[in-house]
């Protein structure tokens, strides 16, 4: 993309990006919201919203028909090294439930949704005896999608309720006793932050808690969970508090959604809500107050991305600001969100931006989690306020 001329502004970041998706569907084959064809299905349901032009609905839903078609249980293939059938099924009802709930498109899926509740519930099961809780491989791709159900449904309750309890028996013990998981599928290391480790785990329990599913195994395990976490902050000359995982060498550490210490600051504010007191509004302070000076020049943030970019860093941030009424979140996700055309510097058909993986692989470049989707909805989210907000679709849920 030609910057050379004037700096690109948000609304030149979304009619690119409109236009470079044309002929790139043949590589986004499966049905989720995060690598595949039900993000074709948001960015064009909230482009008919921002445009007002209907057709880009009618496009949505022939998006999602698609997304629906792609669906092949027997023939699953993984993406990526968390990637699972749970995951994808996952995506789908916790898509349908957004939409819904938003009204941005109409599908009869009452029957649907329910012989989902049963499938995704025998998958959980299978997860938890492999002690497997990630967001994306194990037990709480589910759980989300259980939480996102119970906005509609109280039967779901049970399912809830029965994970929470084996989060608690299945926790792993330090010599204090306080409590870990490990990712079975990244080599059994204990990841520390929200898309593998201790931080996604107590953002769930949280959740949880607030819609008072098992409260008191809640409170008492993100209190051993708490304990474990703040164990490895740390101070050293490069900017990261927390490593990726216990025993990663200390090192200039990524700041993103995904990875770094954004996610455990977002964590950490919501637990010190639940549980008053003065250590852990310190930690929570020291987190987030070092998060909102950190910019892009520091190199750490890789590209424009929502998993691993400046609009997972936006999102989180108004997320923050919202559930707390502090003006520096809002203003930072307002720097972040306006940091988005800066990374639009490469010349090639992806609107110029470039994903941090395999840049030769069209399906990182374009899909909703790592990229041009998931930027194009960002950046119509901050130029036009009446667009719902989309952290009910992430890890920040």
């Amino acid at each position: 993309m030609n910057t050379i001329n004037k700096p690109l502004t948000l609304h030149d970041v979304i009619a690119a990006i409109t236009g470079a998706l044309k002929d790139t569907e043949a590589s986004l084959h499966n049905p989720s919201y995060e690598t595949g064809l039900l993000g074709y299905a948001l960015y064009y349901l909230y482009l008919a919203k921002h445009t007002g032009n209907e057709d880009y609905a009618q496009e949505a839903m022939g998006y999602f028909d698609k997304a629906m078609a792609a669906l092949d249980l027997k023939n699953f293939k993984k993406i990526y090294q968390t990637d699972s059938i749970d995951g994808h099924l996952a995506h789908i009802g916790r898509f349908i439930e957004f939409c819904k709930r938003h009204e941005l498109l109409e599908i009869e899926s009452d029957a649907y949704l329910l012989r989902l509740d049963d499938i995704l519930f025998g998958l959980l099961k299978s997860k938890i005896t492999m002690r497997d809780f990630d967001l994306n491989s194990g037990a709480l791709a589910a759980g989300h999608y259980f939480l996102t159900r119970l906005k509609s449904t109280p039967a779901v309750k049970p399912q809830l309720e029965f994970l929470v309890e084996s989060i608690d028996m299945c926790a792993s013990r330090d010599e204090k006793g306080d409590y870990y998981w490990v990712s079975p599928t990244l080599f059994d290391r204990a990841y520390l932050g929200i898309s593998h480790g201790s931080c996604m785990v107590i953002s769930f329990l949280l959740s949880a808690c607030e819609n008072n599913i098992r409260p008191d195994t809640c409170r008492k395990t993100i209190g051993k969970a708490i304990n474990f976490l703040l164990k490895h902050y740390r101070t050293s000359p490069y900017k990261g508090l927390f490593p990726n995982y216990v025993g990663d060498p200390i090192a200039p550490m990524q700041f993103s959604l995904c990875y770094g210490d954004l996610g455990i600051g977002y964590t950490l504010y919501r637990a010190a809500r639940l549980f008053p007191g003065e250590q852990l509004a310190e930690y929570r302070d020291l987190v987030l107050n070092d998060c909102l000076q950190r910019t892009k020049e520091d190199n750490l943030t890789l590209d424009a991305s929502i998993i691993y970019g400046a609009a997972g860093l936006a999102f989180t941030f108004d997320k923050l600001g919202a559930l707390s009424g502090d003006l520096r979140f809002t203003d930072r996700a307002r720097y972040w969100y306006e940091q988005i055309p800066t990374y639009a510097i490469h010349e090639n058909r992806f609107a110029g931006f470039k994903s941090r993986l395999l840049a030769e692989d069209v399906l990182w470049q374009v899909s909703f989690g790592w990229g041009i989707l998931g930027i194009g909805i960002a950046s119509m989210i901050h130029v036009n306020g009446s667009l719902p907000p989309i952290d009910e679709l992430l890890m920040i849920a």
